[in-house]
């Protein structure tokens, strides 16, 4: 009478990739806060920055969500660069600032698609 019904496997895919996507919003968030530090050059948070573009970089390819991948793929590449010794002029702050900007519009979009 009363049936239970078990998510498919399409409903748990949407929920991690909805987990997923919070947790990378909240994760470009916080370098959005932390860009005064970025433009300081200071090294904790260049890595912290790393660290969270690599994360969101794998669980993208994971997920089969190739633009998020991509974007996220190239603020991992601006922080590599960074470690290689650029130098932390205008237009390499700039591109590392829109790189952020950029993974968020991508986040946001995709949201608002599965939401």
């Amino acid at each position: 009478m009363n049936e239970v019904r078990r998510p498919s496997t399409d409903d748990k895919r949407k929920q991690l990739t909805l987990l997923f996507l919070r947790r990378t919003l909240d994760d470009v968030e916080q370098m959005r806060r932390t860009v005064p530090q970025l433009i300081a050059g200071d090294a904790a948070t260049w890595h912290e920055l790393r660290f969270a573009a690599q994360r969101a970089t794998g669980h993208a390819q994971q997920l089969e969500l190739g633009p998020l991948r991509a974007c996220a793929l190239e603020l991992a590449g601006l922080a590599d660069e960074k470690f290689a010794g650029a130098a932390l002029d205008a237009e390499f702050l700039l591109a590392a600032t829109t790189a952020i900007e950029v993974v968020a519009i991508e986040l946001n979009r995709l949201l608002a698609e599965l939401s």
